[in-house]
């Protein structure tokens, strides 16, 4: 039998730690809307036909139409409306439509440029089939992913066009102006019941310096990152 030394036993406890210590933070992250002035209320698909559903969301450069009560910093984030905890249908086609109101911000991995994961590997962007972006022109990314040794993995990731800084503000929602916004959308499949993570991979933060612009929104639970239940 072969020995090990102490220091490979030291190693493998470190190991563990960490590794325990890892799914615990992404565990807390999950529920670490709370204090925030936001409750991240399930927000539920439409069905639309046997074995399909459509799952309308927005979007936007703050949080003042879904998190006006937060207060500062938090209203000023960026953020996905009107929740980031969505419950879709088991074995179902499953549409995304995103309307998105915000700028660019360059993407700083260019893999998820590409449109990953959706049924024909297209997205639709205001009626226009799209199979990539342009890095420097993408305002966010929905990007759905399986928690590890998922029986059913998953993994989509859909980049979303940015509209221009010097776009008029025609539209209000709730007393706030922005943009008129482009329609995102896109298709997947869902098999059995489970629950996936999904983020944004845009640096689409408050800092534009280390670490490029992933904290604030990009950290917190209920702006940039949540989770799809399939029941």
């Amino acid at each position: 039998m072969k020995q090990h030394s102490p220091g490979f036993f030291i190693g493998l406890i470190v190991s563990l730690v960490l590794g325990f210590g890892i799914v615990a933070g992404v565990l807390l992250g999950l529920r670490a809307s709370g204090g925030l002035g936001y409750e991240p209320d399930v927000y539920k698909a439409q069905q639309t036909a046997a074995g399909s559903a459509t799952l309308a969301i927005s979007t936007f450069p703050d949080s003042h139409v879904c998190h006006a009560s937060a207060g500062e910093p938090q209203s000023d984030w960026v953020s996905y409306c009107p929740s980031t905890s969505y419950q879709v249908p088991a074995n179902s086609l499953i549409t995304v439509v995103i309307s998105n109101y915000d700028g660019a911000s360059t993407l700083i991995n260019n893999d998820f440029r590409e449109v990953r994961g959706t049924i024909g590997g297209v997205e639709m962007v205001n009626d226009k089939p799209m199979s990539a972006v342009d890095a420097t022109n993408v305002a966010h990314t929905f990007t759905l992913q399986s928690v590890p040794d998922a029986s059913y993995p998953i993994f989509v990731s859909v980049p979303l066009v940015a509209v221009p800084d010097d776009a008029p503000t025609p539209v209000t929602i709730n007393g706030n102006s922005y943009p008129k916004p482009n329609i995102i959308s896109f298709q997947f499949r869902t098999g059995p019941p489970g629950t996936y993570i999904w983020h944004c991979y845009d640096p689409c933060g408050e800092d534009r310096v280390p670490p490029f612009g992933f904290t604030g929104a990009m950290s917190t639970t209920g702006y940039m990152a949540g989770t799809m239940t399939v029941v």
